[in-house]
Formats: C-alpha cells, structure tokens, sequence
C-alpha cells in the first residue's frame, strides 16, 4: 500500500502540514519578540521617550514587512539564484501549486521573523536621539541588507553555506549584522546630549523602569524557544529530534548565563548587588550565543557557551562606557560580542555524530582547525557587509537631512529641543507633564529624593539653553522613577 502514488502523495502532504503547521507556530512566537524588545528599550529609557520606542517596533514591523515582500524574500532565496543573491521570485504571488505556495509561504513568514529582529536590535542602540523618519527608512532598507547575508548561510547555493560555515539560527545574520548596524548607528550619532560631558548628572540617565527591563527579558527568553526550535524548519523525519535538543541547549545556556551573570554583578559591587541591567544583559548574551550552536552541541556543554556568552556583553559593556560610546540597552554587547562567540563556538564544540545535523566536527571533538576557520570567515563577512551597507546609508541619510556633507550626524539626531524633553510630546502630541497624579508626585515623594535634590541643584545644565525645560524633564525621570517604585509598575504609566 505505501508504494501506492496515491498513498504517497497523501503522506507528503500531511508531512508538508505538519513542518508548516510548526513553522507557523514558530514564527508567531518570534514576532511576539517585538514586545520583548519594546520593553526592555523602555525600561531602559528616561521619561517622555516610551511612546516613541514603541512606535519604533511597530515601524519595524510594518515597514520591514513591505521590504521583505518587494525584495527581500527574493534575495534571500529567490529562483534562479546565485551564490551571492537570489535573482527571482519577487513580490510572491499566491499563484502556486498548493504544496509550493504552503511551503514557500511557511518558509516566507519565518524568514520575515527573522529579518525583523534583525533590524529592531538597531532601534535600542540608537535610542533616544535618532530621528524618527530615519529609523523609519531604515526599517525598509535593513530587511533588503539583511537578505544577502540570509542567502550566504541558509540558501542551497550561498556561498558561505556551500563552503561549510554553519549557523542553526542566526547568530550571524540577524544577530550579528544587526549588532554592528547598531555600533555604526552609536558611532555616527554620538551619545545623547549631556551624557559624558557633564552637563547634566549620571542620575538623569539611569533607566525609568527596571522592572520594565526584567518583562521584557522573560518575552523575549520565551521567544528565543521559537526562534531556536523553529529553525528546524520542520517536525517530519528527524527534524523533531534537532528541535526538542535545541530546546534544551537554549534553557541550559540561559541557567549558566544567569548564573555567572549574578556572579558577576555580586562580584562586581564588592558583594553588595546584583545590578538589574547585569542580568538582562548576561541571560540575553547567553541565549544569542545558542542561536548558532543550539543544535550541534550537546547539552552539557551548552551551559558553558551560555555562561561565557553572559560575560561578553557584560565587558563589551564596560569598554564602550570607557570609551564614551552610548549604547542605553547594551545591544552592541549582547548582539556583536555574542554573536561572535556563539559563531565561533560551533568551531570548537560541534559534534557531528549527534542525529539530523550536517556538520563537520569541532576543535574538541576530533575536528581539527577546518570547521572552526569557516565559522571565522562567517564572522568577517557579515561584519564586512554590516559596514558596507549601514556606514553609506546613514551617512546618505544624515547628508540629505543635513544638507552637510561633513555633518551626516546633524541630519541622523533629533533636534536637542526634542531630545531634551522627548518626542513623546513633540512628534505623538502626547505632554508627559499633563499627568496630575505625576504632578502630585513631583511636589511631594520625588522631591525628597537625593538624586533628584542632586538634578535639581545642578547649575550646568543652563549651558545647554534649555535649562527650565531640561529642570522639569530631568525632575520628571526621578520622579517617574519614584513612581513605578510605589505601584510596582511596568513602566506603562498612565498619561
């Protein structure tokens, strides 16, 4: 009976409905990764920014779903195809046969996911001073970027695939190409107005919702299941054994990511803390660093990649501090510095005897050097494709809005005025001092406040010539600060 065509063509299509049915499921859990996203720039954020961060993750959604459609589907795996870029399949029509159309649709709606992650990581980067109708162009373009270095790695003839780098779910395209447009993004942009120079105090900056931060990491470490799992592409054959390992090596490497992350913080402070922003970063680095490992390492060792992964974000960190670049969510960190040793980490621990993966062994299985100099090249190129796309375009951006070839960063920054008191107000019509209960806030628990006795004191911030409205802001933060403390908020204050 099974050598029936019938038969067979009836248990072909339940296997394509059973891979699309998870592919599905998939993705619609990675696209929740936008509220986890949001949460944690948020959180991060001062107050009079929270309506515009989220805004932003709409944009990528929207924006990046037209680009994906127009585009970047077709570059990512589009027929004919070369090794460099797929040449076809432009704009996709439903006018398929009904296994292709469910296939490449399936296929097309994880892709998108994945794209969209991509560019969001950009948007906490740059937060706070980017203007909005850049980031709004670059929601478009970032998705056509992205579709080259997706085609490299995943499609049959991509270069980097046929050579023999490896990389399960996206270490490298997503996570590391989006972590380095975000360091370009910091570069070209500056820090916020005030930070490193003194002209307003430390406590203005700290983040308005800790616990906002701590909601938006459960999201998205939920969401990094779907992400792993779902790069199975499938359930049939042995794909349901390589997503069930996935799984595991996932939730190992965040229990060891959240471990030395709280040994590093209570370390850090003499013993004293355990800073929230330590272990956001930490457990997220552990969790980008199994994107490209998840599935070919076992998963012991899985909490040893987790637990050096939550080190890495934690010092790359520290060094951008250092060196006065702003990054208020630690993206460049968790995406780069991460990235870039879950990559390199398939090279060492690999072990190509485990069931339903292609793979070459490792440097600690047997392996040699071959496996872990094709990740290396993985690594160069998209961090080469990162500089070649993101450098031109925000420069392109910055000189159009600037109508200064040798200002782009005039053009890329919101206006200081905006910045100062947020474009909350000034761009979404919505007056963060209109709150009364706020207000009430303001003239009574805030105000006896060190840090917010410290902001009001502080002379300096006349020098920026907004001095009256800087005050109100800079009160307002501390005392939004204060306010989430006493409802236990999420930062999701009403206006």
């Amino acid at each position: 009976l099974s050598s029936c065509p019938v038969f067979q063509q009836s248990e072909d299509e339940a296997d394509f409905a059973d891979d699309a049915t998870w592919i599905l499921t998939s993705s619609f859990v990675i696209l929740t990764m936008q509220t986890g996203f949001g949460m944690v720039e948020m959180g991060s954020s001062m107050a009079g920014f929270e309506v515009n961060i989220l805004m932003k993750n709409a944009v990528d959604v929207f924006m990046g779903a037209l680009g994906y459609w127009l585009l970047g589907y077709g570059l990512s795996y589009g027929v004919p195809s070369s090794p460099f870029m797929g040449l076809g399949s432009f704009a996709p029509t439903a006018g398929y046969a009904p296994n292709v159309s469910g296939l490449r649709f399936s296929q097309y709606i994880f892709q998108f996911s994945f794209a969209a992650t991509a560019t969001t990581i950009v948007s906490g980067c740059a937060a706070m001073r980017m203007r909005f109708f850049i980031y709004f162009l670059y929601s478009f373009f970032a998705v056509i970027f992205y579709a080259f270095v997706a085609h490299w790695l995943w499609a049959d003839d991509g270069w980097l695939n046929t050579m023999g780098a490896y990389d399960f779910a996206g270490g490298g395209p997503v996570h590391l190409f989006g972590g380095m447009n975000g360091l370009v993004a910091i570069v070209m942009l500056g820090p916020r107005t005030g930070l490193f120079d003194g002209k307003r105090p430390k406590s203005c900056f700290k983040p308005l919702s800790p616990s906002s931060q701590l909601f938006g990491l459960f999201m998205l470490w939920w969401g990094w299941i779907g992400f792993n799992c779902g790069s199975s592409f499938g359930i049939t054959g042995k794909k349901w054994v390589v997503a069930t390992r996935a799984a595991i090596s996932t939730i190992n490497a965040s229990a060891g990511g959240g471990i030395m992350s709280i040994i590093y913080s209570f370390l850090g402070s003499g013993g004293k803390q355990i800073k929230v922003e330590h272990v956001v970063e930490g457990i997220l680095g552990s969790l980008v660093s199994t994107s490209p490992t998840c599935s070919v390492i076992n998963t012991h060792e899985s909490i040893l990649v987790g637990a050096i992964g939550a080190i890495i974000p934690n010092l790359i960190s520290r060094l951008l501090k250092y060196l006065h670049l702003d990054d208020p969510v630690g993206g460049v960190g968790v995406h780069v510095g991460a990235a870039i040793w879950g990559i390199i980490a398939v090279g060492l621990f690999a072990d190509a005897n485990l069931p339903g993966v292609d793979v070459k062994n490792g440097l600690f299985h047997g392996g040699g050097l071959e496996q872990l100099g094709l990740q290396l090249v993985e690594v160069l190129a998209m961090i080469g494709w990162s500089l070649a796309t993101a450098i031109p375009f925000f420069y392109i951006c910055g000189v159009v809005v600037s109508r200064d070839w040798k200002n782009p960063r005039k053009g890329l920054r919101m206006p200081v005025k905006e910045e100062i008191e947020g474009p909350d107000k000034f761009l979404h019509g919505l007056d963060t001092f209109e709150d009364s209960e706020i207000k009430k806030e303001d003239a009574g628990e805030s105000r006896t406040s060190n840090d917010d006795a410290f902001c009001e004191n502080d002379p300096a911030r006349v020098d920026l010539g907004l001095g009256p409205e800087q005050r109100r802001l800079d009160e307002h933060n501390i005392s939004r600060r204060a306010l989430n403390r006493k409802q236990g908020s999420l930062g999701m204050l009403p206006r």
